[in-house]
């Protein structure tokens, strides 16, 4: 009997006990992977932004979905945090980062002021606000260090938690944002008083929608008693102003297009208070003049665009800005005019309808908060 032979004829023989044993690698290679899987998710669920995240707050935000990876880092030269949880999909689950002052901080501000205005406010005074990608932002104040105004300077904290959408994931983000915002101060050595943590089950508040003319007596009656777009003078405006007037926005939508009103229609006027280091930072970095704020004293000086109306003040000793410009999806030109560039007298005409919203904005805001040194743009 040949080699081959002999093979053949023993495999015959322990052909079960060879399937029986890879069935059993197989099994074994199995097991081990089911329990690396959990250990590798409750080690980085542990050990993710410098084992700083609360365990119950992840477990509500990340909706029971795999975890695949984290990094941090910190340049305390620099001031500049960094960490981020990822789930095993490479989607972020929580994402904390600071903006040191200084250029970079003041390119995220300006993409705030343009592109990520409040889209919710926050509850308990907390100095932020949540933007329409469910990022909170908050700016604490950093006691220890001054800026070279001589005020206190803040410092700019945004935490990102990807699958927050129910009102309890949107209160477990809330509190993981101002847990991380405090221990990012604490690392940067602030010396501040922490931020108090949000009362049980509060969310960040988008407002309410109250008809134009019931807008009168409150902190967006700016935009019941001026003259306004005629789409607007039957629409709703949002109110969405932050207790303690840390920052607010009201916004004029046209009427609902579904007939009852339960669905807004388009934005038409946005009106917002800016306070403390929000409020001289740029403005519009593409504004078709060259007045746009664009950080330190010019930040204070009132703008009058056709897109975009600004006025300050001081309130509490802070500098406070106040903004009027069109809704993100106003179109200036009515159905059926031509196209092509706004003439001369639109452009004056839309100047002058934003400096009337600046200024009966500001004035009531001023008034409300008592604050002083208010500056307005000259109407044309």
């Amino acid at each position: 009997m040949n080699g081959e032979t002999r093979m053949e004829s023993w495999t015959r023989r322990h052909r079960g006990w060879l399937w029986g044993s890879v069935g059993a690698l197989v099994v074994l290679v199995a097991v081990g992977a089911s329990v690396r899987a959990p250990v590798k998710d409750w080690w980085l669920a542990r050990e993710a932004c410098g084992g700083e995240l609360s365990g119950d707050d992840l477990k509500t935000v990340r909706t029971g979905v795999r975890l695949g990876s984290e990094t941090e880092s910190f340049d305390e030269e620099r001031g500049a945090y960094h960490c981020v949880l990822k789930s095993d999909r490479d989607k972020v689950v929580v994402a904390v980062d600071t903006y040191p002052a200084g250029a970079d901080r003041n390119e995220e501000l300006s993409f705030v002021a343009r592109s990520y205005a409040p889209h919710a406010v926050l509850p308990g005074g907390l100095p932020g606000f949540e933007d329409e990608y469910s990022r909170v932002l908050l700016m604490p104040e950093c006691p220890r260090g001054k800026g070279s105004s001589g005020k206190p300077r803040r410092l700019l904290v945004g935490t990102w938690a990807y699958f927050a959408e129910s009102r309890e994931e949107k209160a477990a983000m809330l509190r993981l944002a101002v847990r991380m915002t405090n221990v990012v101060t604490g690392k940067l050595g602030c010396g501040g008083a922490p931020l108090p943590a949000p009362k049980d089950g509060a969310v960040p508040d988008t407002g309410a929608s109250v008809p134009r003319a019931e807008a009168k007596g409150t902190a967006c009656a700016a935009l019941a008693t001026t003259r306004v777009p005629a789409e607007g003078r039957d629409g709703t405006v949002r109110i969405a102003v932050a207790d303690g007037g840390v920052l607010g926005r009201c916004t004029l939508r046209a009427p609902g297009t579904d007939g009852d009103g339960a669905k807004p229609g388009r934005p038409l006027v946005e009106l917002t208070g800016w306070r403390g280091d929000w409020g001289t930072v740029p403005r519009e970095a593409d504004a078709d003049d060259d007045s746009s704020p664009s950080g330190g004293d010019a930040a204070r000086r009132p703008v009058l665009t056709d897109s975009l109306a600004w006025a300050t003040a001081t309130c509490g000793g802070e500098d406070v800005g106040f903004t009027a410009r069109w809704g993100e999806d106003y179109f200036h030109r009515k159905s059926g005019e031509p196209s092509g560039p706004p003439t001369d007298a639109e452009r004056k005409e839309r100047r002058a309808l934003l400096g009337e919203y600046v200024t009966a904005f500001a004035k009531d805001q001023v008034r409300r908060d008592g604050c002083t040194a208010l500056r307005l743009p000259a109407h044309p």
